[in-house]
C-alpha cells in the first residue's frame, strides 16, 4: 500500500518514514505543499498523512485540493491542538485528526482505522489462494470447507486480513486480542498463529523477522 506523507520537518519526517516503512508502507515523501500535489498528480495513492503548518502552500490548501478530485482517506497531522483548527480540517474533508507529538502506535491504529472505514461494507470477503475469509461472518474456508477456528484466533485473522500490506508486531496483535478477550500469556500469540498455521497452511500468515507478521497476499 502507497501513501503520500507531507511534513516539512526532517526529523518527524525522517523517523516517521522509518517507522510507516517497517509497518509494511510504501512512502512519498513531500515536504512542501507544492510536492504533495505534483506527486499526488503523478501517482495512485491510497491514503495521505498531511501536515497543516507547510512552507508556501499550506496544508489546508493542498487538503482542498486533493478534496476536488479524490475521496481517498486524509489524516491531518499538526501541532495546531486547539479546537478551532481540528474542526476546520474535518469540516474541510479531513477523515481524522491527530496533535503531535504522536505515538507511532496510535498513527498506525488510525491509519488503519480509517482504511477499514475506507473499505465499508463492500468490502464482503478476502482470498488467499483456497482461503477464503468472511467478516461479517467470523468464518474461514479452505478449499470450501469451513474451518473451525477460536475466537482469539479469528480476531488475529481478521487483523491480519483487514490490511494485508501492514506488518503487526505481537504487542501489537495482543493489545487488539485483548480489547476483545480476556489477558493474554506471553506466549499467545506464537501460540494461536501455530495453530492457525496448522489449520490453514504455514505460509498463510508471514513472520517478518524482527517485526512481527503479516498475512500472505490477499485477493480482494
Amino acid at each position: 500500500m502507497t501513501l503520500l506523507f507531507v511534513e516539512d520537518d526532517s526529523m518527524i519526517g525522517e523517523s516517521t518514514c522509518v517507522l510507516l516503512k517497517q509497518a509494511g508502507f510504501n512512502v512519498h515523501w513531500a515536504k512542501t505543499g507544492t510536492q504533495a500535489l505534483q506527486l499526488f498528480d503523478n501517482h495512485d495513492y491510497e491514503f495521505v498523512l498531511l501536515d497543516l503548518g507547510l512552507p508556501g502552500l499550506d496544508g489546508t490548501q493542498v487538503l482542498q485540493r486533493i478534496r476536488k478530485v479524490s475521496d481517498l482517506p486524509i489524516l491531518i497531522l499538526t501541532a495546531r491542538d486547539n479546537v478551532e483548527d481540528r474542526v476546520s480540517g474535518l469540516e474541510q474533508g479531513a477523515d481524522d485528526y491527530l496533535v503531535k507529538p504522536y505515538h507511532i502506535d496510535e498513527l498506525l491504529a488510525r491509519i488503519r482505522a480509517l482504511l477499514r472505514r475506507a473499505k465499508g461494507a463492500t468490502q464482503t470477503e478476502y482470498m488467499l489462494g483456497d482461503i477464503k475469509i468472511i467478516p461479517a461472518a467470523h468464518a474461514v474456508y479452505k478449499n470450501d470447507q469451513l474451518i473451525e477456528v477460536s475466537a482469539k484466533e479469528w480476531s488475529i485473522i481478521e487483523t491480519l486480513a483487514a490490511t494485508p500490506n501492514c506488518i503487526f508486531s505481537r504487542e501489537q496483535l495482543e493489545q487488539k486480542i485483548s480489547e476483545k478477550q480476556d489477558i493474554l500469556q506471553s506466549n499467545t500469540i506464537e501460540v494461536h498463529i501455530h495453530n492457525i498455521r496448522q489449520k490453514l497452511g504455514k505460509n498463510f500468515i508471514k513472520t517478518i523477522r524482527g517485526l512481527g507478521y503479516k498475512i500472505g497476499n490477499l485477493e480482494q
